[in-house]
């Protein structure tokens, strides 16, 4: 029991006592201090005030203890705090996360990681708090990020060649370049050099694995002079081929190229007008068909491939890359007033419109809208802070055959070196979701040599053990798991 009562009056009587009398000398109390120095008989916490506890932890990792003066029983509850509600308090004051943490996507008021809870101390009827931050840590789960490939001229595009290993590199010079990232060997195409009309590269990929008429280097141009083309090359077969998609633009033209079963190419909208204007080329998709020539069909001339664009979407602004998903794809838009954009199609959908320049992301930008818009499944912001970026990347889809330590996620990046992964149930679920479900794993993807901090293009690798991510400073780093 507290002494309070007691201890008030034995305080007054010896006030009395120093009053009377003379010589004016000062009074002690029994513990030495002034006279008159109150006796402190709440509880004190003896645990400390901070902790630290990396992510994926599931047991307790913090012990609260605390005293009392007159050793009274103290009890020790969770009190309040802004995220009291992460946390469970078990017996002995043992401090445990009800959800293991996940570094890479906060749930703390303020997702910096750093979790804030009150704990109160309590011993016959006075308490004291204790305000407790718990700052989680990253683990990398098993990610380990090689640098393969560095000195490359600056890269504009690169792409995987189906069932090798060596990547395509488009590079600022203009030229079409085969690394293999095992022995570091560079080598030009220079069958593509020798036949490929001039312009800036803008995208590169290789189309159409096994087709005799189709099967080859794809890559898109643009030119002030000539315009904006297509471009197809087979050195084995002696093909090539070259298609017009429309005049020449002033402003900087942005392109992607997808190979899943057939072509898809994305080219973007430079002047922000374009993309839903049916005789514009820009802001538009094109798909090149497979071209089966037992279906009636002309063979083509002996010294060409078949490049047949066709016009197949619109409401394009910034293509950021494609990422196959079987009959789906996913198709990445990069904003420039607030969102950038992962949408999620299949690849006979009809009409097939992604909105710009009637909606960037989760935002109107312009009334009446087409009647149908292919909303994004994703969309995160323009701008420095967790989970948002200059320019979203496509990337590929993972499931645990594939690369274990990734889970069941789609792992795509920004042109700021970012790299997130996202659930990939979040695609077909019906809604359109944002940064609250956006894992930022940067930190898990620091490589062992350089800096990604200018990413061009994820692209797959031969087998399922690995990956690669392209720095536009010429560096490519393998992604493997330990």
């Amino acid at each position: 029991m507290k002494s309070g009562v007691s201890r008030a009056i034995v305080l007054s009587f010896a006030l009395v006592l120093g009053s009377c009398g003379g010589g004016g000398s000062s009074s002690s109390n029994n513990n030495g201090g002034a006279a008159g120095a109150p006796v402190l008989t709440k509880p004190r916490f003896t645990s400390a005030g901070s902790a630290s506890v990396a992510e994926n932890t599931a047991d307790a990792f913090y012990t609260a203890t605390a005293t009392d003066p007159q050793n009274d029983p103290v009890s020790i509850t969770l009190y309040s705090g802004r995220d009291a509600d992460k946390f469970v308090l078990e017996d002995g004051g043992r401090l445990r996360f009800n959800t293991a943490p996940n570094y890479d996507l906060p749930i703390d008021a303020d997702r910096n990681n750093v979790y804030e809870v009150t704990l109160r101390a309590t011993a016959a009827g006075e308490s004291t708090d204790l305000n407790l931050s718990v700052a989680v840590t990253n683990d990398r789960e098993g990610i380990v990020v090689t640098r393969v490939v560095s000195g490359l001229s600056r890269i504009v595009a690169a792409n995987f060649i189906h069932n090798e290993e060596e990547l395509l590199i488009a590079d600022e010079m203009g030229r079409v370049l085969r690394v293999n990232p095992i022995t570091g060997d560079v080598t030009e195409d220079t069958y593509i050099r020798d036949r490929r009309y001039e312009g800036e590269i803008l995208a590169v990929s290789y189309g159409f694995p096994g087709q005799p008429y189709q099967e080859g280097v794809y890559i898109v141009t643009h030119s002030p002079v000539l315009g904006l083309y297509a471009q197809s090359f087979n050195e084995a077969r002696g093909k090539y081929d070259q298609f017009r998609l429309g005049d020449p633009w002033s402003a900087p033209v942005t392109a992607s190229i997808a190979s899943q079963g057939e072509l898809y190419i994305a080219i973007g909208d430079p002047s922000g007008n374009l993309a839903q204007d049916s005789s514009s080329p820009y802001g538009k998709l094109y798909r090149v068909n497979y071209y089966n020539p037992y279906a009636g069909a002309t063979l083509p001339r002996g010294d060409t491939m078949v490049l047949r664009p066709r016009l197949y979407g619109d409401g394009i602004q910034n293509p950021g890359g494609f990422s196959a998903a079987s009959a789906y794809l996913i198709f990445a838009d990069r904003g420039s007033a607030g969102f950038h954009e992962l949408t999620y199609f299949n690849r006979d959908w009809q009409p097939l419109d992604f909105g710009w320049p009637f909606y960037e992301g989760v935002q109107a930008q312009r009334t009446s809208p087409p009647a149908v818009v292919n909303g994004a499944n994703i969309v995160y912001r323009i701008g420095d802070d967790r989970a948002q970026g200059a320019g979203v990347v496509a990337g590929l889809l993972n499931d645990t055959n594939f690369f274990e330590e990734l889970g069941r996620s789609y792992v795509f990046g920004d042109v700021d070196g970012s790299i997130f992964t996202v659930n990939r149930s979040r695609f077909s679920d019906g809604f359109s979701h944002s940064a609250e479900v956006i894992e930022d794993r940067t930190e898990d993807f620091v490589p062992d040599v350089g800096t990604i901090d200018e990413l061009v293009a994820i692209v797959m690798g031969r087998g399922s053990d690995h990956f690669f991510l392209v720095d536009a400073d010429g560096e490519i780093f393998r992604v493997e798991g330990q």
